[in-house]
């Protein structure tokens, strides 16, 4: 064997070797947030109860909780058509405008708003107190294709009608947001990891460990091939 040739299979072995420890360190990684994702699921299920507002197999689109009344409906124009647009209101006042979404043209319920906003009624397990939360996705996914981050907002009304308004991104969200969000466009979003909730996530870490281990064999057995040459050259 050459030296040159030698020194190719060495670089080849190094490259082999490297990749598979990266691939590992990602294995890792995600396994061990994976698992921070359960436990955190599991407390906030222990900690919290959703109660259904469910009426006739819909939820309706105003609702009124301790006071403060909200209300989902689409903007009518002048000639009494409807927009498309969607409105949310508090109190009677306009709060915000989402536009983009693809809403049924005479909406019954608030199941044909889901993928831009959603009603919630959530109990502490301990103090048994409840809040009313509206969560709601600010950019549809047109808008999303400029590759701008996502918004989205979420008011919670606890029983005294103190509302409180967090407008946020997937990166700064906090642990309470994540739950908040969740469905909204049918997706499902974890605090710290989106790998337990997507499809085939799990095949793909089995398959990502699979091909680290092969990657790093091949370059320990491709750096063994080259060291009794090296000896014999040295010899």
């Amino acid at each position: 064997m050459t030296i040159d040739k030698k020194k190719r299979m060495l670089y080849v072995s190094y490259f082999l070797f490297v990749t598979g420890v990266v691939a590992m360190a990602l294995v890792a990684y995600f396994f061990i947030q994976s698992i921070r994702e359960s436990f955190y699921q599991n407390r906030f299920e222990n900690q919290y109860e959703y109660i259904s507002l469910e009426e006739d197999g819909d939820v309706y689109p105003v609702q009124v909780f301790h006071g403060v009344k909200v209300s989902t409906f689409l903007e009518e124009e002048d000639s009494g058509k409807k927009s498309g647009n969607i409105l949310f209101e508090v109190k009677d006042e306009p709060e915000a405008e989402l536009k983009g979404f693809k809403v049924q043209s005479d909406p019954q319920g608030m199941s044909s708003f889901k993928e831009a906003i959603q009603y919630k009624v959530v109990e502490e397990e301990e103090t048994k107190k409840e809040s009313f939360i509206i969560a709601m996705r600010m950019t549809p996914e047109s808008g999303n294709l400029n590759g701008k981050p996502v918004k989205y907002r979420t008011y919670r009304v606890n029983e005294n009608g103190v509302i409180k308004k967090r407008t946020f991104t997937l990166d700064t969200k906090s642990k309470l947001d994540t739950q908040w969000i969740r469905g909204l466009s049918g997706e499902t979003h974890g605090y710290y990891t989106d790998l337990p909730y997507q499809k085939g996530g799990t095949l793909s870490l089995i398959i990502l460990t699979l091909m680290g281990c092969l990657f790093i064999m091949g370059g320990v057995v491709l750096r063994r091939k080259c060291l009794p040459v090296e000896r014999d050259q040295a010899a």
